[in-house]
């Protein structure tokens, strides 16, 4: 620094600076336009983007217009009609105070703003190119305000090149305008993506409406109302059953004062206000909203605005959680004892947690639930990749590792090869490998071990095989030798089957109809985020009804959505673990020897691809020791 001196930056560097707190990619852009236009009044808005909104994004409301003389103002830093003094950002009453998202959005785009107010003669368009002002014209339109952003980071191509894809960018503007208009079913919403629309919502204030409109009507059954008030916080809107269930969280929201927010801690809340019901790694649709005095929140924590402070976080996680509950109870779905009894001058441990969800209740005690095999299978989804001991053939217990599934495809690969690098990559591998397979395939069947268990006897002792694992190890491979190369077994539907994705979601059906055509899935789009269904891998069958099938597909294009794009590793195994025959249900001799007669051809037989091992053995030396011979 000696010898340089201090100097204040030009204007449009600043704003360039600027511009990168508040507009990351082509989604911050259309939630700084839209929630000016609801600040604005209006009741209808249009958005729409082309090439994922890096080259084209528009936004038109029937809100209440800027006047003419004012519209230059409005791309000046820090120029806003929503506050006065600072007094007033403590209690913000609208989505936009800081005036920064036109100026920010301008300074690295080329913008056209039309806008009319309703008692003006005619409107007025005005330009805006990488800061700088451009025209100023009379032009006819009806009132409102339509704001077109073209080349957006035309002039940072360092910010432009670390855009993610069309596709990627498309779903994330997906992802915000499904929430906004989740945020005011009052107000109509329709966006549309390279001229196709992804969704439309009545704006009749029904925010069922709403939910049926970003969800598809297959959400309908499911919902379960919630409305719950407690110290001047009302909680109110729809959770999920708990057997419609997803993969992931994208179809949880929070929203405050209509704000869309952040906040793990009250998704954590939601979850937990399902205790047990919830099967481990699935989570339910919720869409909750929150009504709470401005004066006890703090909105200007971040120039995103997604991020808020509670004055009294614990009261809010506190009553989240119990909104939950009550609302799951008013629907019958939980008893009344599972509530537990109030703790007096103390607060509740936290339960042992099971399977990734905790069971905490804040200020509860919870009965523990029943014991034994029965009542955790009944809760245990099939394909769980629970964290358990993993027993490699002729191991011992001391021996053995725990293994957890892990989220790369490679990374699982190294697993396999760490945890049995005597099997080698294929079915040519020797020595030990090629002993173990011919066990089993010479094994001697005993029966079926609580539905879920195929019982063996071999030279070396007991195998017990896990039925869901071995015929997932199968599937696994015949899935990822299948979208390498495709031609596989079809079974075309003789009624199509009419699936609604979220609109993120919608995207990814676009983007990898041709690579879910060859693990055998016929799609064939059926109008903004629906697509009808015509065929499904023979191994699926042909009685998947639609929650199902949304389902399998939802997590195959979840596993289909990784950083390098397109993960074949990832859909098959998804999809494996769908397919494969689940924990529970009984299968006769033949059956189990016609499960298990490919399990020895496998590449990799004696584990899931997360990790999860196909068999343990019980030797003569464990017997011995068992009752006390040696």
């Amino acid at each position: 620094m000696t010898g340089r001196d201090i100097r204040v930056l030009d204007e449009q560097i600043a704003n360039k600076i600027a511009a990168g707190e508040v507009i990351e990619r082509p989604a911050s852009v259309v939630k700084e336009l839209v929630e000016n236009a609801l600040d604005a009044g209006a009741t209808r808005i249009e958005i729409e983007i082309r090439e994922g909104g890096k080259e084209y994004i528009r936004v038109t409301d029937d809100g209440a217009g800027i006047p003419a003389d004012q519209v230059p103002l409005a791309f000046a830093r820090h120029a806003t009609s929503k506050i006065r003094s600072a007094d007033d950002l403590f209690s913000v009453h609208t989505l936009g105070f800081r005036g920064e998202a036109l100026p920010s959005i301008a300074s690295v785009a080329q913008v056209e703003m039309r806008t009319r107010t309703a008692g003006a003669a005619g409107g007025v368009r005005y330009t805006v190119e990488a800061g700088r002002p451009g025209s100023r014209e009379p032009a006819g339109t009806p009132p409102g305000t339509t704001v077109v952003v073209r080349r957006l980071f035309f002039n940072t191509p360092a910010r432009y090149k670390f855009l993610r894809s069309e596709a990627a960018e498309r779903r994330r503007v997906a992802e915000v305008a499904a929430r906004i208009a989740l945020a005011w079913p009052a107000v109509a919403f329709r966006f549309l993506a390279d001229g196709r629309q992804v969704f439309a919502t009545p704006g009749d204030g029904d925010l069922a409406g709403a939910v049926l409109a970003i969800y598809g009507q297959a959400a309908g059954p499911g919902l379960v109302p919630v409305d719950y008030e407690l110290d001047g916080l009302r909680v109110h809107g729809f959770v999920g059953r708990p057997d419609a269930v997803h993969g992931n969280r994208d179809r949880m929201s929070v929203f405050l004062n209509g704000r869309w927010i952040h906040s793990a801690a009250l998704l954590r809340a939601i979850e937990q206000g399902y205790e047990t019901l919830l099967p481990p790694r699935r989570y339910p649709l919720a869409v909750l909203h929150l009504t709470v005095d401005p004066a006890a929140v703090d909105v200007n924590v971040h120039p995103a605005k997604a991020e808020v402070r509670f004055k009294d976080e614990r009261a809010v996680f506190r009553t989240v959680l119990r909104a939950v509950r009550h609302g799951l109870l008013g629907a019958g779905l939980v008893g009344a004892a599972s509530l537990g009894r109030p703790v007096e001058g103390r607060a509740a441990p936290a339960p042992a947690t099971r399977g990734g969800q905790s069971g905490l209740y804040p200020g509860f005690e919870r009965p523990e639930p029943p014991s034994g095999p029965a009542s955790g299978e009944a809760r245990r989804p099939a394909g769980d990749h629970a964290e358990e001991p993993v027993y490699a053939p002729g191991g011992s217990r001391e021996s053995a590792g725990t293994w957890r599934g892990s989220s790369g495809g490679a990374a699982r690969e190294r697993l396999h090869r760490d945890a049995y690098p005597e099997l080698g990559t294929g079915a040519a591998a020797g020595g030990p490998a090629r002993d173990a397979r011919t066990l089993l395939r010479e094994m001697n069947v005993l029966g079926q071990l609580h539905r879920t268990f195929i019982l063996g006897e071999t030279p070396q002792g007991l195998w017990i095989i896990d039925q869901h694992v071995a015929h997932e190890r199968v599937l696994y491979e015949r899935f990822l030798r299948r979208a390498a190369r495709g031609g596989g077994s079809v079974q075309h539907l003789l009624a199509p089957v009419a699936v609604t994705f979220s609109p993120e979601r919608s995207g990814l059906a676009e983007q990898y109809q041709e690579e879910l055509a060859r693990l055998g899935f016929v799609l064939e789009p059926f109008g903004g985020a629906s697509y009808l269904v015509r065929g499904v891998p023979v191994e699926l069958g042909p009685g998947a009804d639609a929650a199902r099938l949304t389902g399998v597909l939802e997590e195959v294009l979840d596993a289909c959505d990784g950083e390098g794009g397109f993960s074949a590793h990832e859909a098959a195994a998804s999809l494996a673990c769908r397919a494969a025959v689940k924990a529970g249900q009984v299968l006769d001799m033949s059956r189990v020897k016609k499960l298990l007669a490919p399990v020895a051809q496998a590449g990799k037989p004696f584990a899931c691809p997360p990790g999860r091992p196909l068999l343990i053995e019980l030797g003569p030396t464990d017997f011995e020791r068992r009752f006390c011979r040696r």
